[in-house]
């Protein structure tokens, strides 16, 4: 859902597909949160147009921000492992798993951005580049839904808990 809501900026498209993840690791036990990104990986990889972009199929592992739904698998399960040992509605700590799972997941996407953009002909060169393609446009967006994440997840939870 989070990718069909995105908006091409260069070689990793603004979507909502952190979010999701986000959300996916606050509400779900840290194996649902891993299979949902490792569905959501095998559809796509398999020719499903439901990347960003509306991309799909085996092509997708030479599209630059690749790494960041290979990274999805990774931090799905942690925000679950680490929100689990804390109360959601302590919103600072919420925020600060959060803040943990998007340094790990950019520094995959980007060295898998850098690798695969020089791989494909274009070489940004340096750090600097690196970072002015695949982090600081993200930045204002990424902390909004780290903070709409922290806020609603609690409710979320609450909610489903009472089904």
């Amino acid at each position: 859902m989070g990718a069909f809501l995105s908006l091409p900026i260069g070689p990793v498209p603004i979507s909502l597909q952190t979010f999701f993840v986000f959300m996916a690791g606050l509400l779900l036990t840290p194996t649902e949160a891993f299979l949902t990104c490792f569905v959501y990986f095998l559809l796509g990889v398999v020719g499903l147009p439901i990347f960003a972009g509306g991309s799909g199929g085996p092509s997708s592992f030479f599209a630059p921000s690749f790494g960041f739904v290979l990274g999805f698998m990774l931090i799905a399960p942690i925000i679950s492992v680490l929100s689990r040992k804390i109360d959601l509605n302590n919103y600072v700590k919420s925020f600060s798993i959060l803040l943990i799972a998007e340094v790990v997941l950019y520094a995959l996407g980007l060295v898998y951005m850098y690798y695969m953009l020089k791989y494909l002909g274009t070489d940004l060169g340096t750090v600097t580049a690196v970072l002015q393609a695949g982090l600081i446009p993200f930045i204002p967006g990424d902390i909004a839904k780290m903070l709409i994440a922290v806020l609603i997840a609690p409710r979320i939870k609450k909610a489903i808990t009472q089904i």
